[in-house]
């Protein structure tokens, strides 16, 4: 359980990301966000310390998914357009998505608690 908290999630995302000083420092902030996203999906409360191992992993991917998300929004990105040629650069916003589907993916095989009321009229 190495990435049992939120400062843990954040330590690694910037060790294991090109993540500039303006984000990074919001990084415990945006794992806390990302934490807060899995608990209300499940239904369960998800505590900063001592985070269950089948909530890590989409945590940390959609975690992933927005640092990459400001990361693009602070560095500007370009688009080069000469005639009819058009380069843009996507790639770390494609990488954002994937990121965010792979998160849902993990959030629909942890399912939801399903809750239930009769009413009696």
């Amino acid at each position: 359980m190495a990435l049992s908290t939120i400062g843990s999630i954040a330590t690694f995302i910037v060790e294991n990301l090109t993540v500039l000083a303006g984000v990074s420092g919001n990084m415990v902030e945006i794992v806390d966000m990302s934490r807060q996203h899995v608990a209300n999906f499940v239904g369960e409360d998800i505590g900063s310390n001592s985070i269950d191992s089948k909530f890590q992993p989409a945590i940390v991917d959609f975690a992933n998914a927005q640092t990459l998300d400001m990361v693009n929004a602070e560095a500007g990105g370009a688009d080069l357009k000469l005639a009819e040629l058009s380069i843009n650069q996507t790639g770390q916003d494609l990488s954002s998505k994937q990121l965010r589907m792979m998160g849902e993916m993990k959030l629909n095989a942890i399912g939801r608690k399903a809750r239930f009321s009769r009413s009696l009229s």
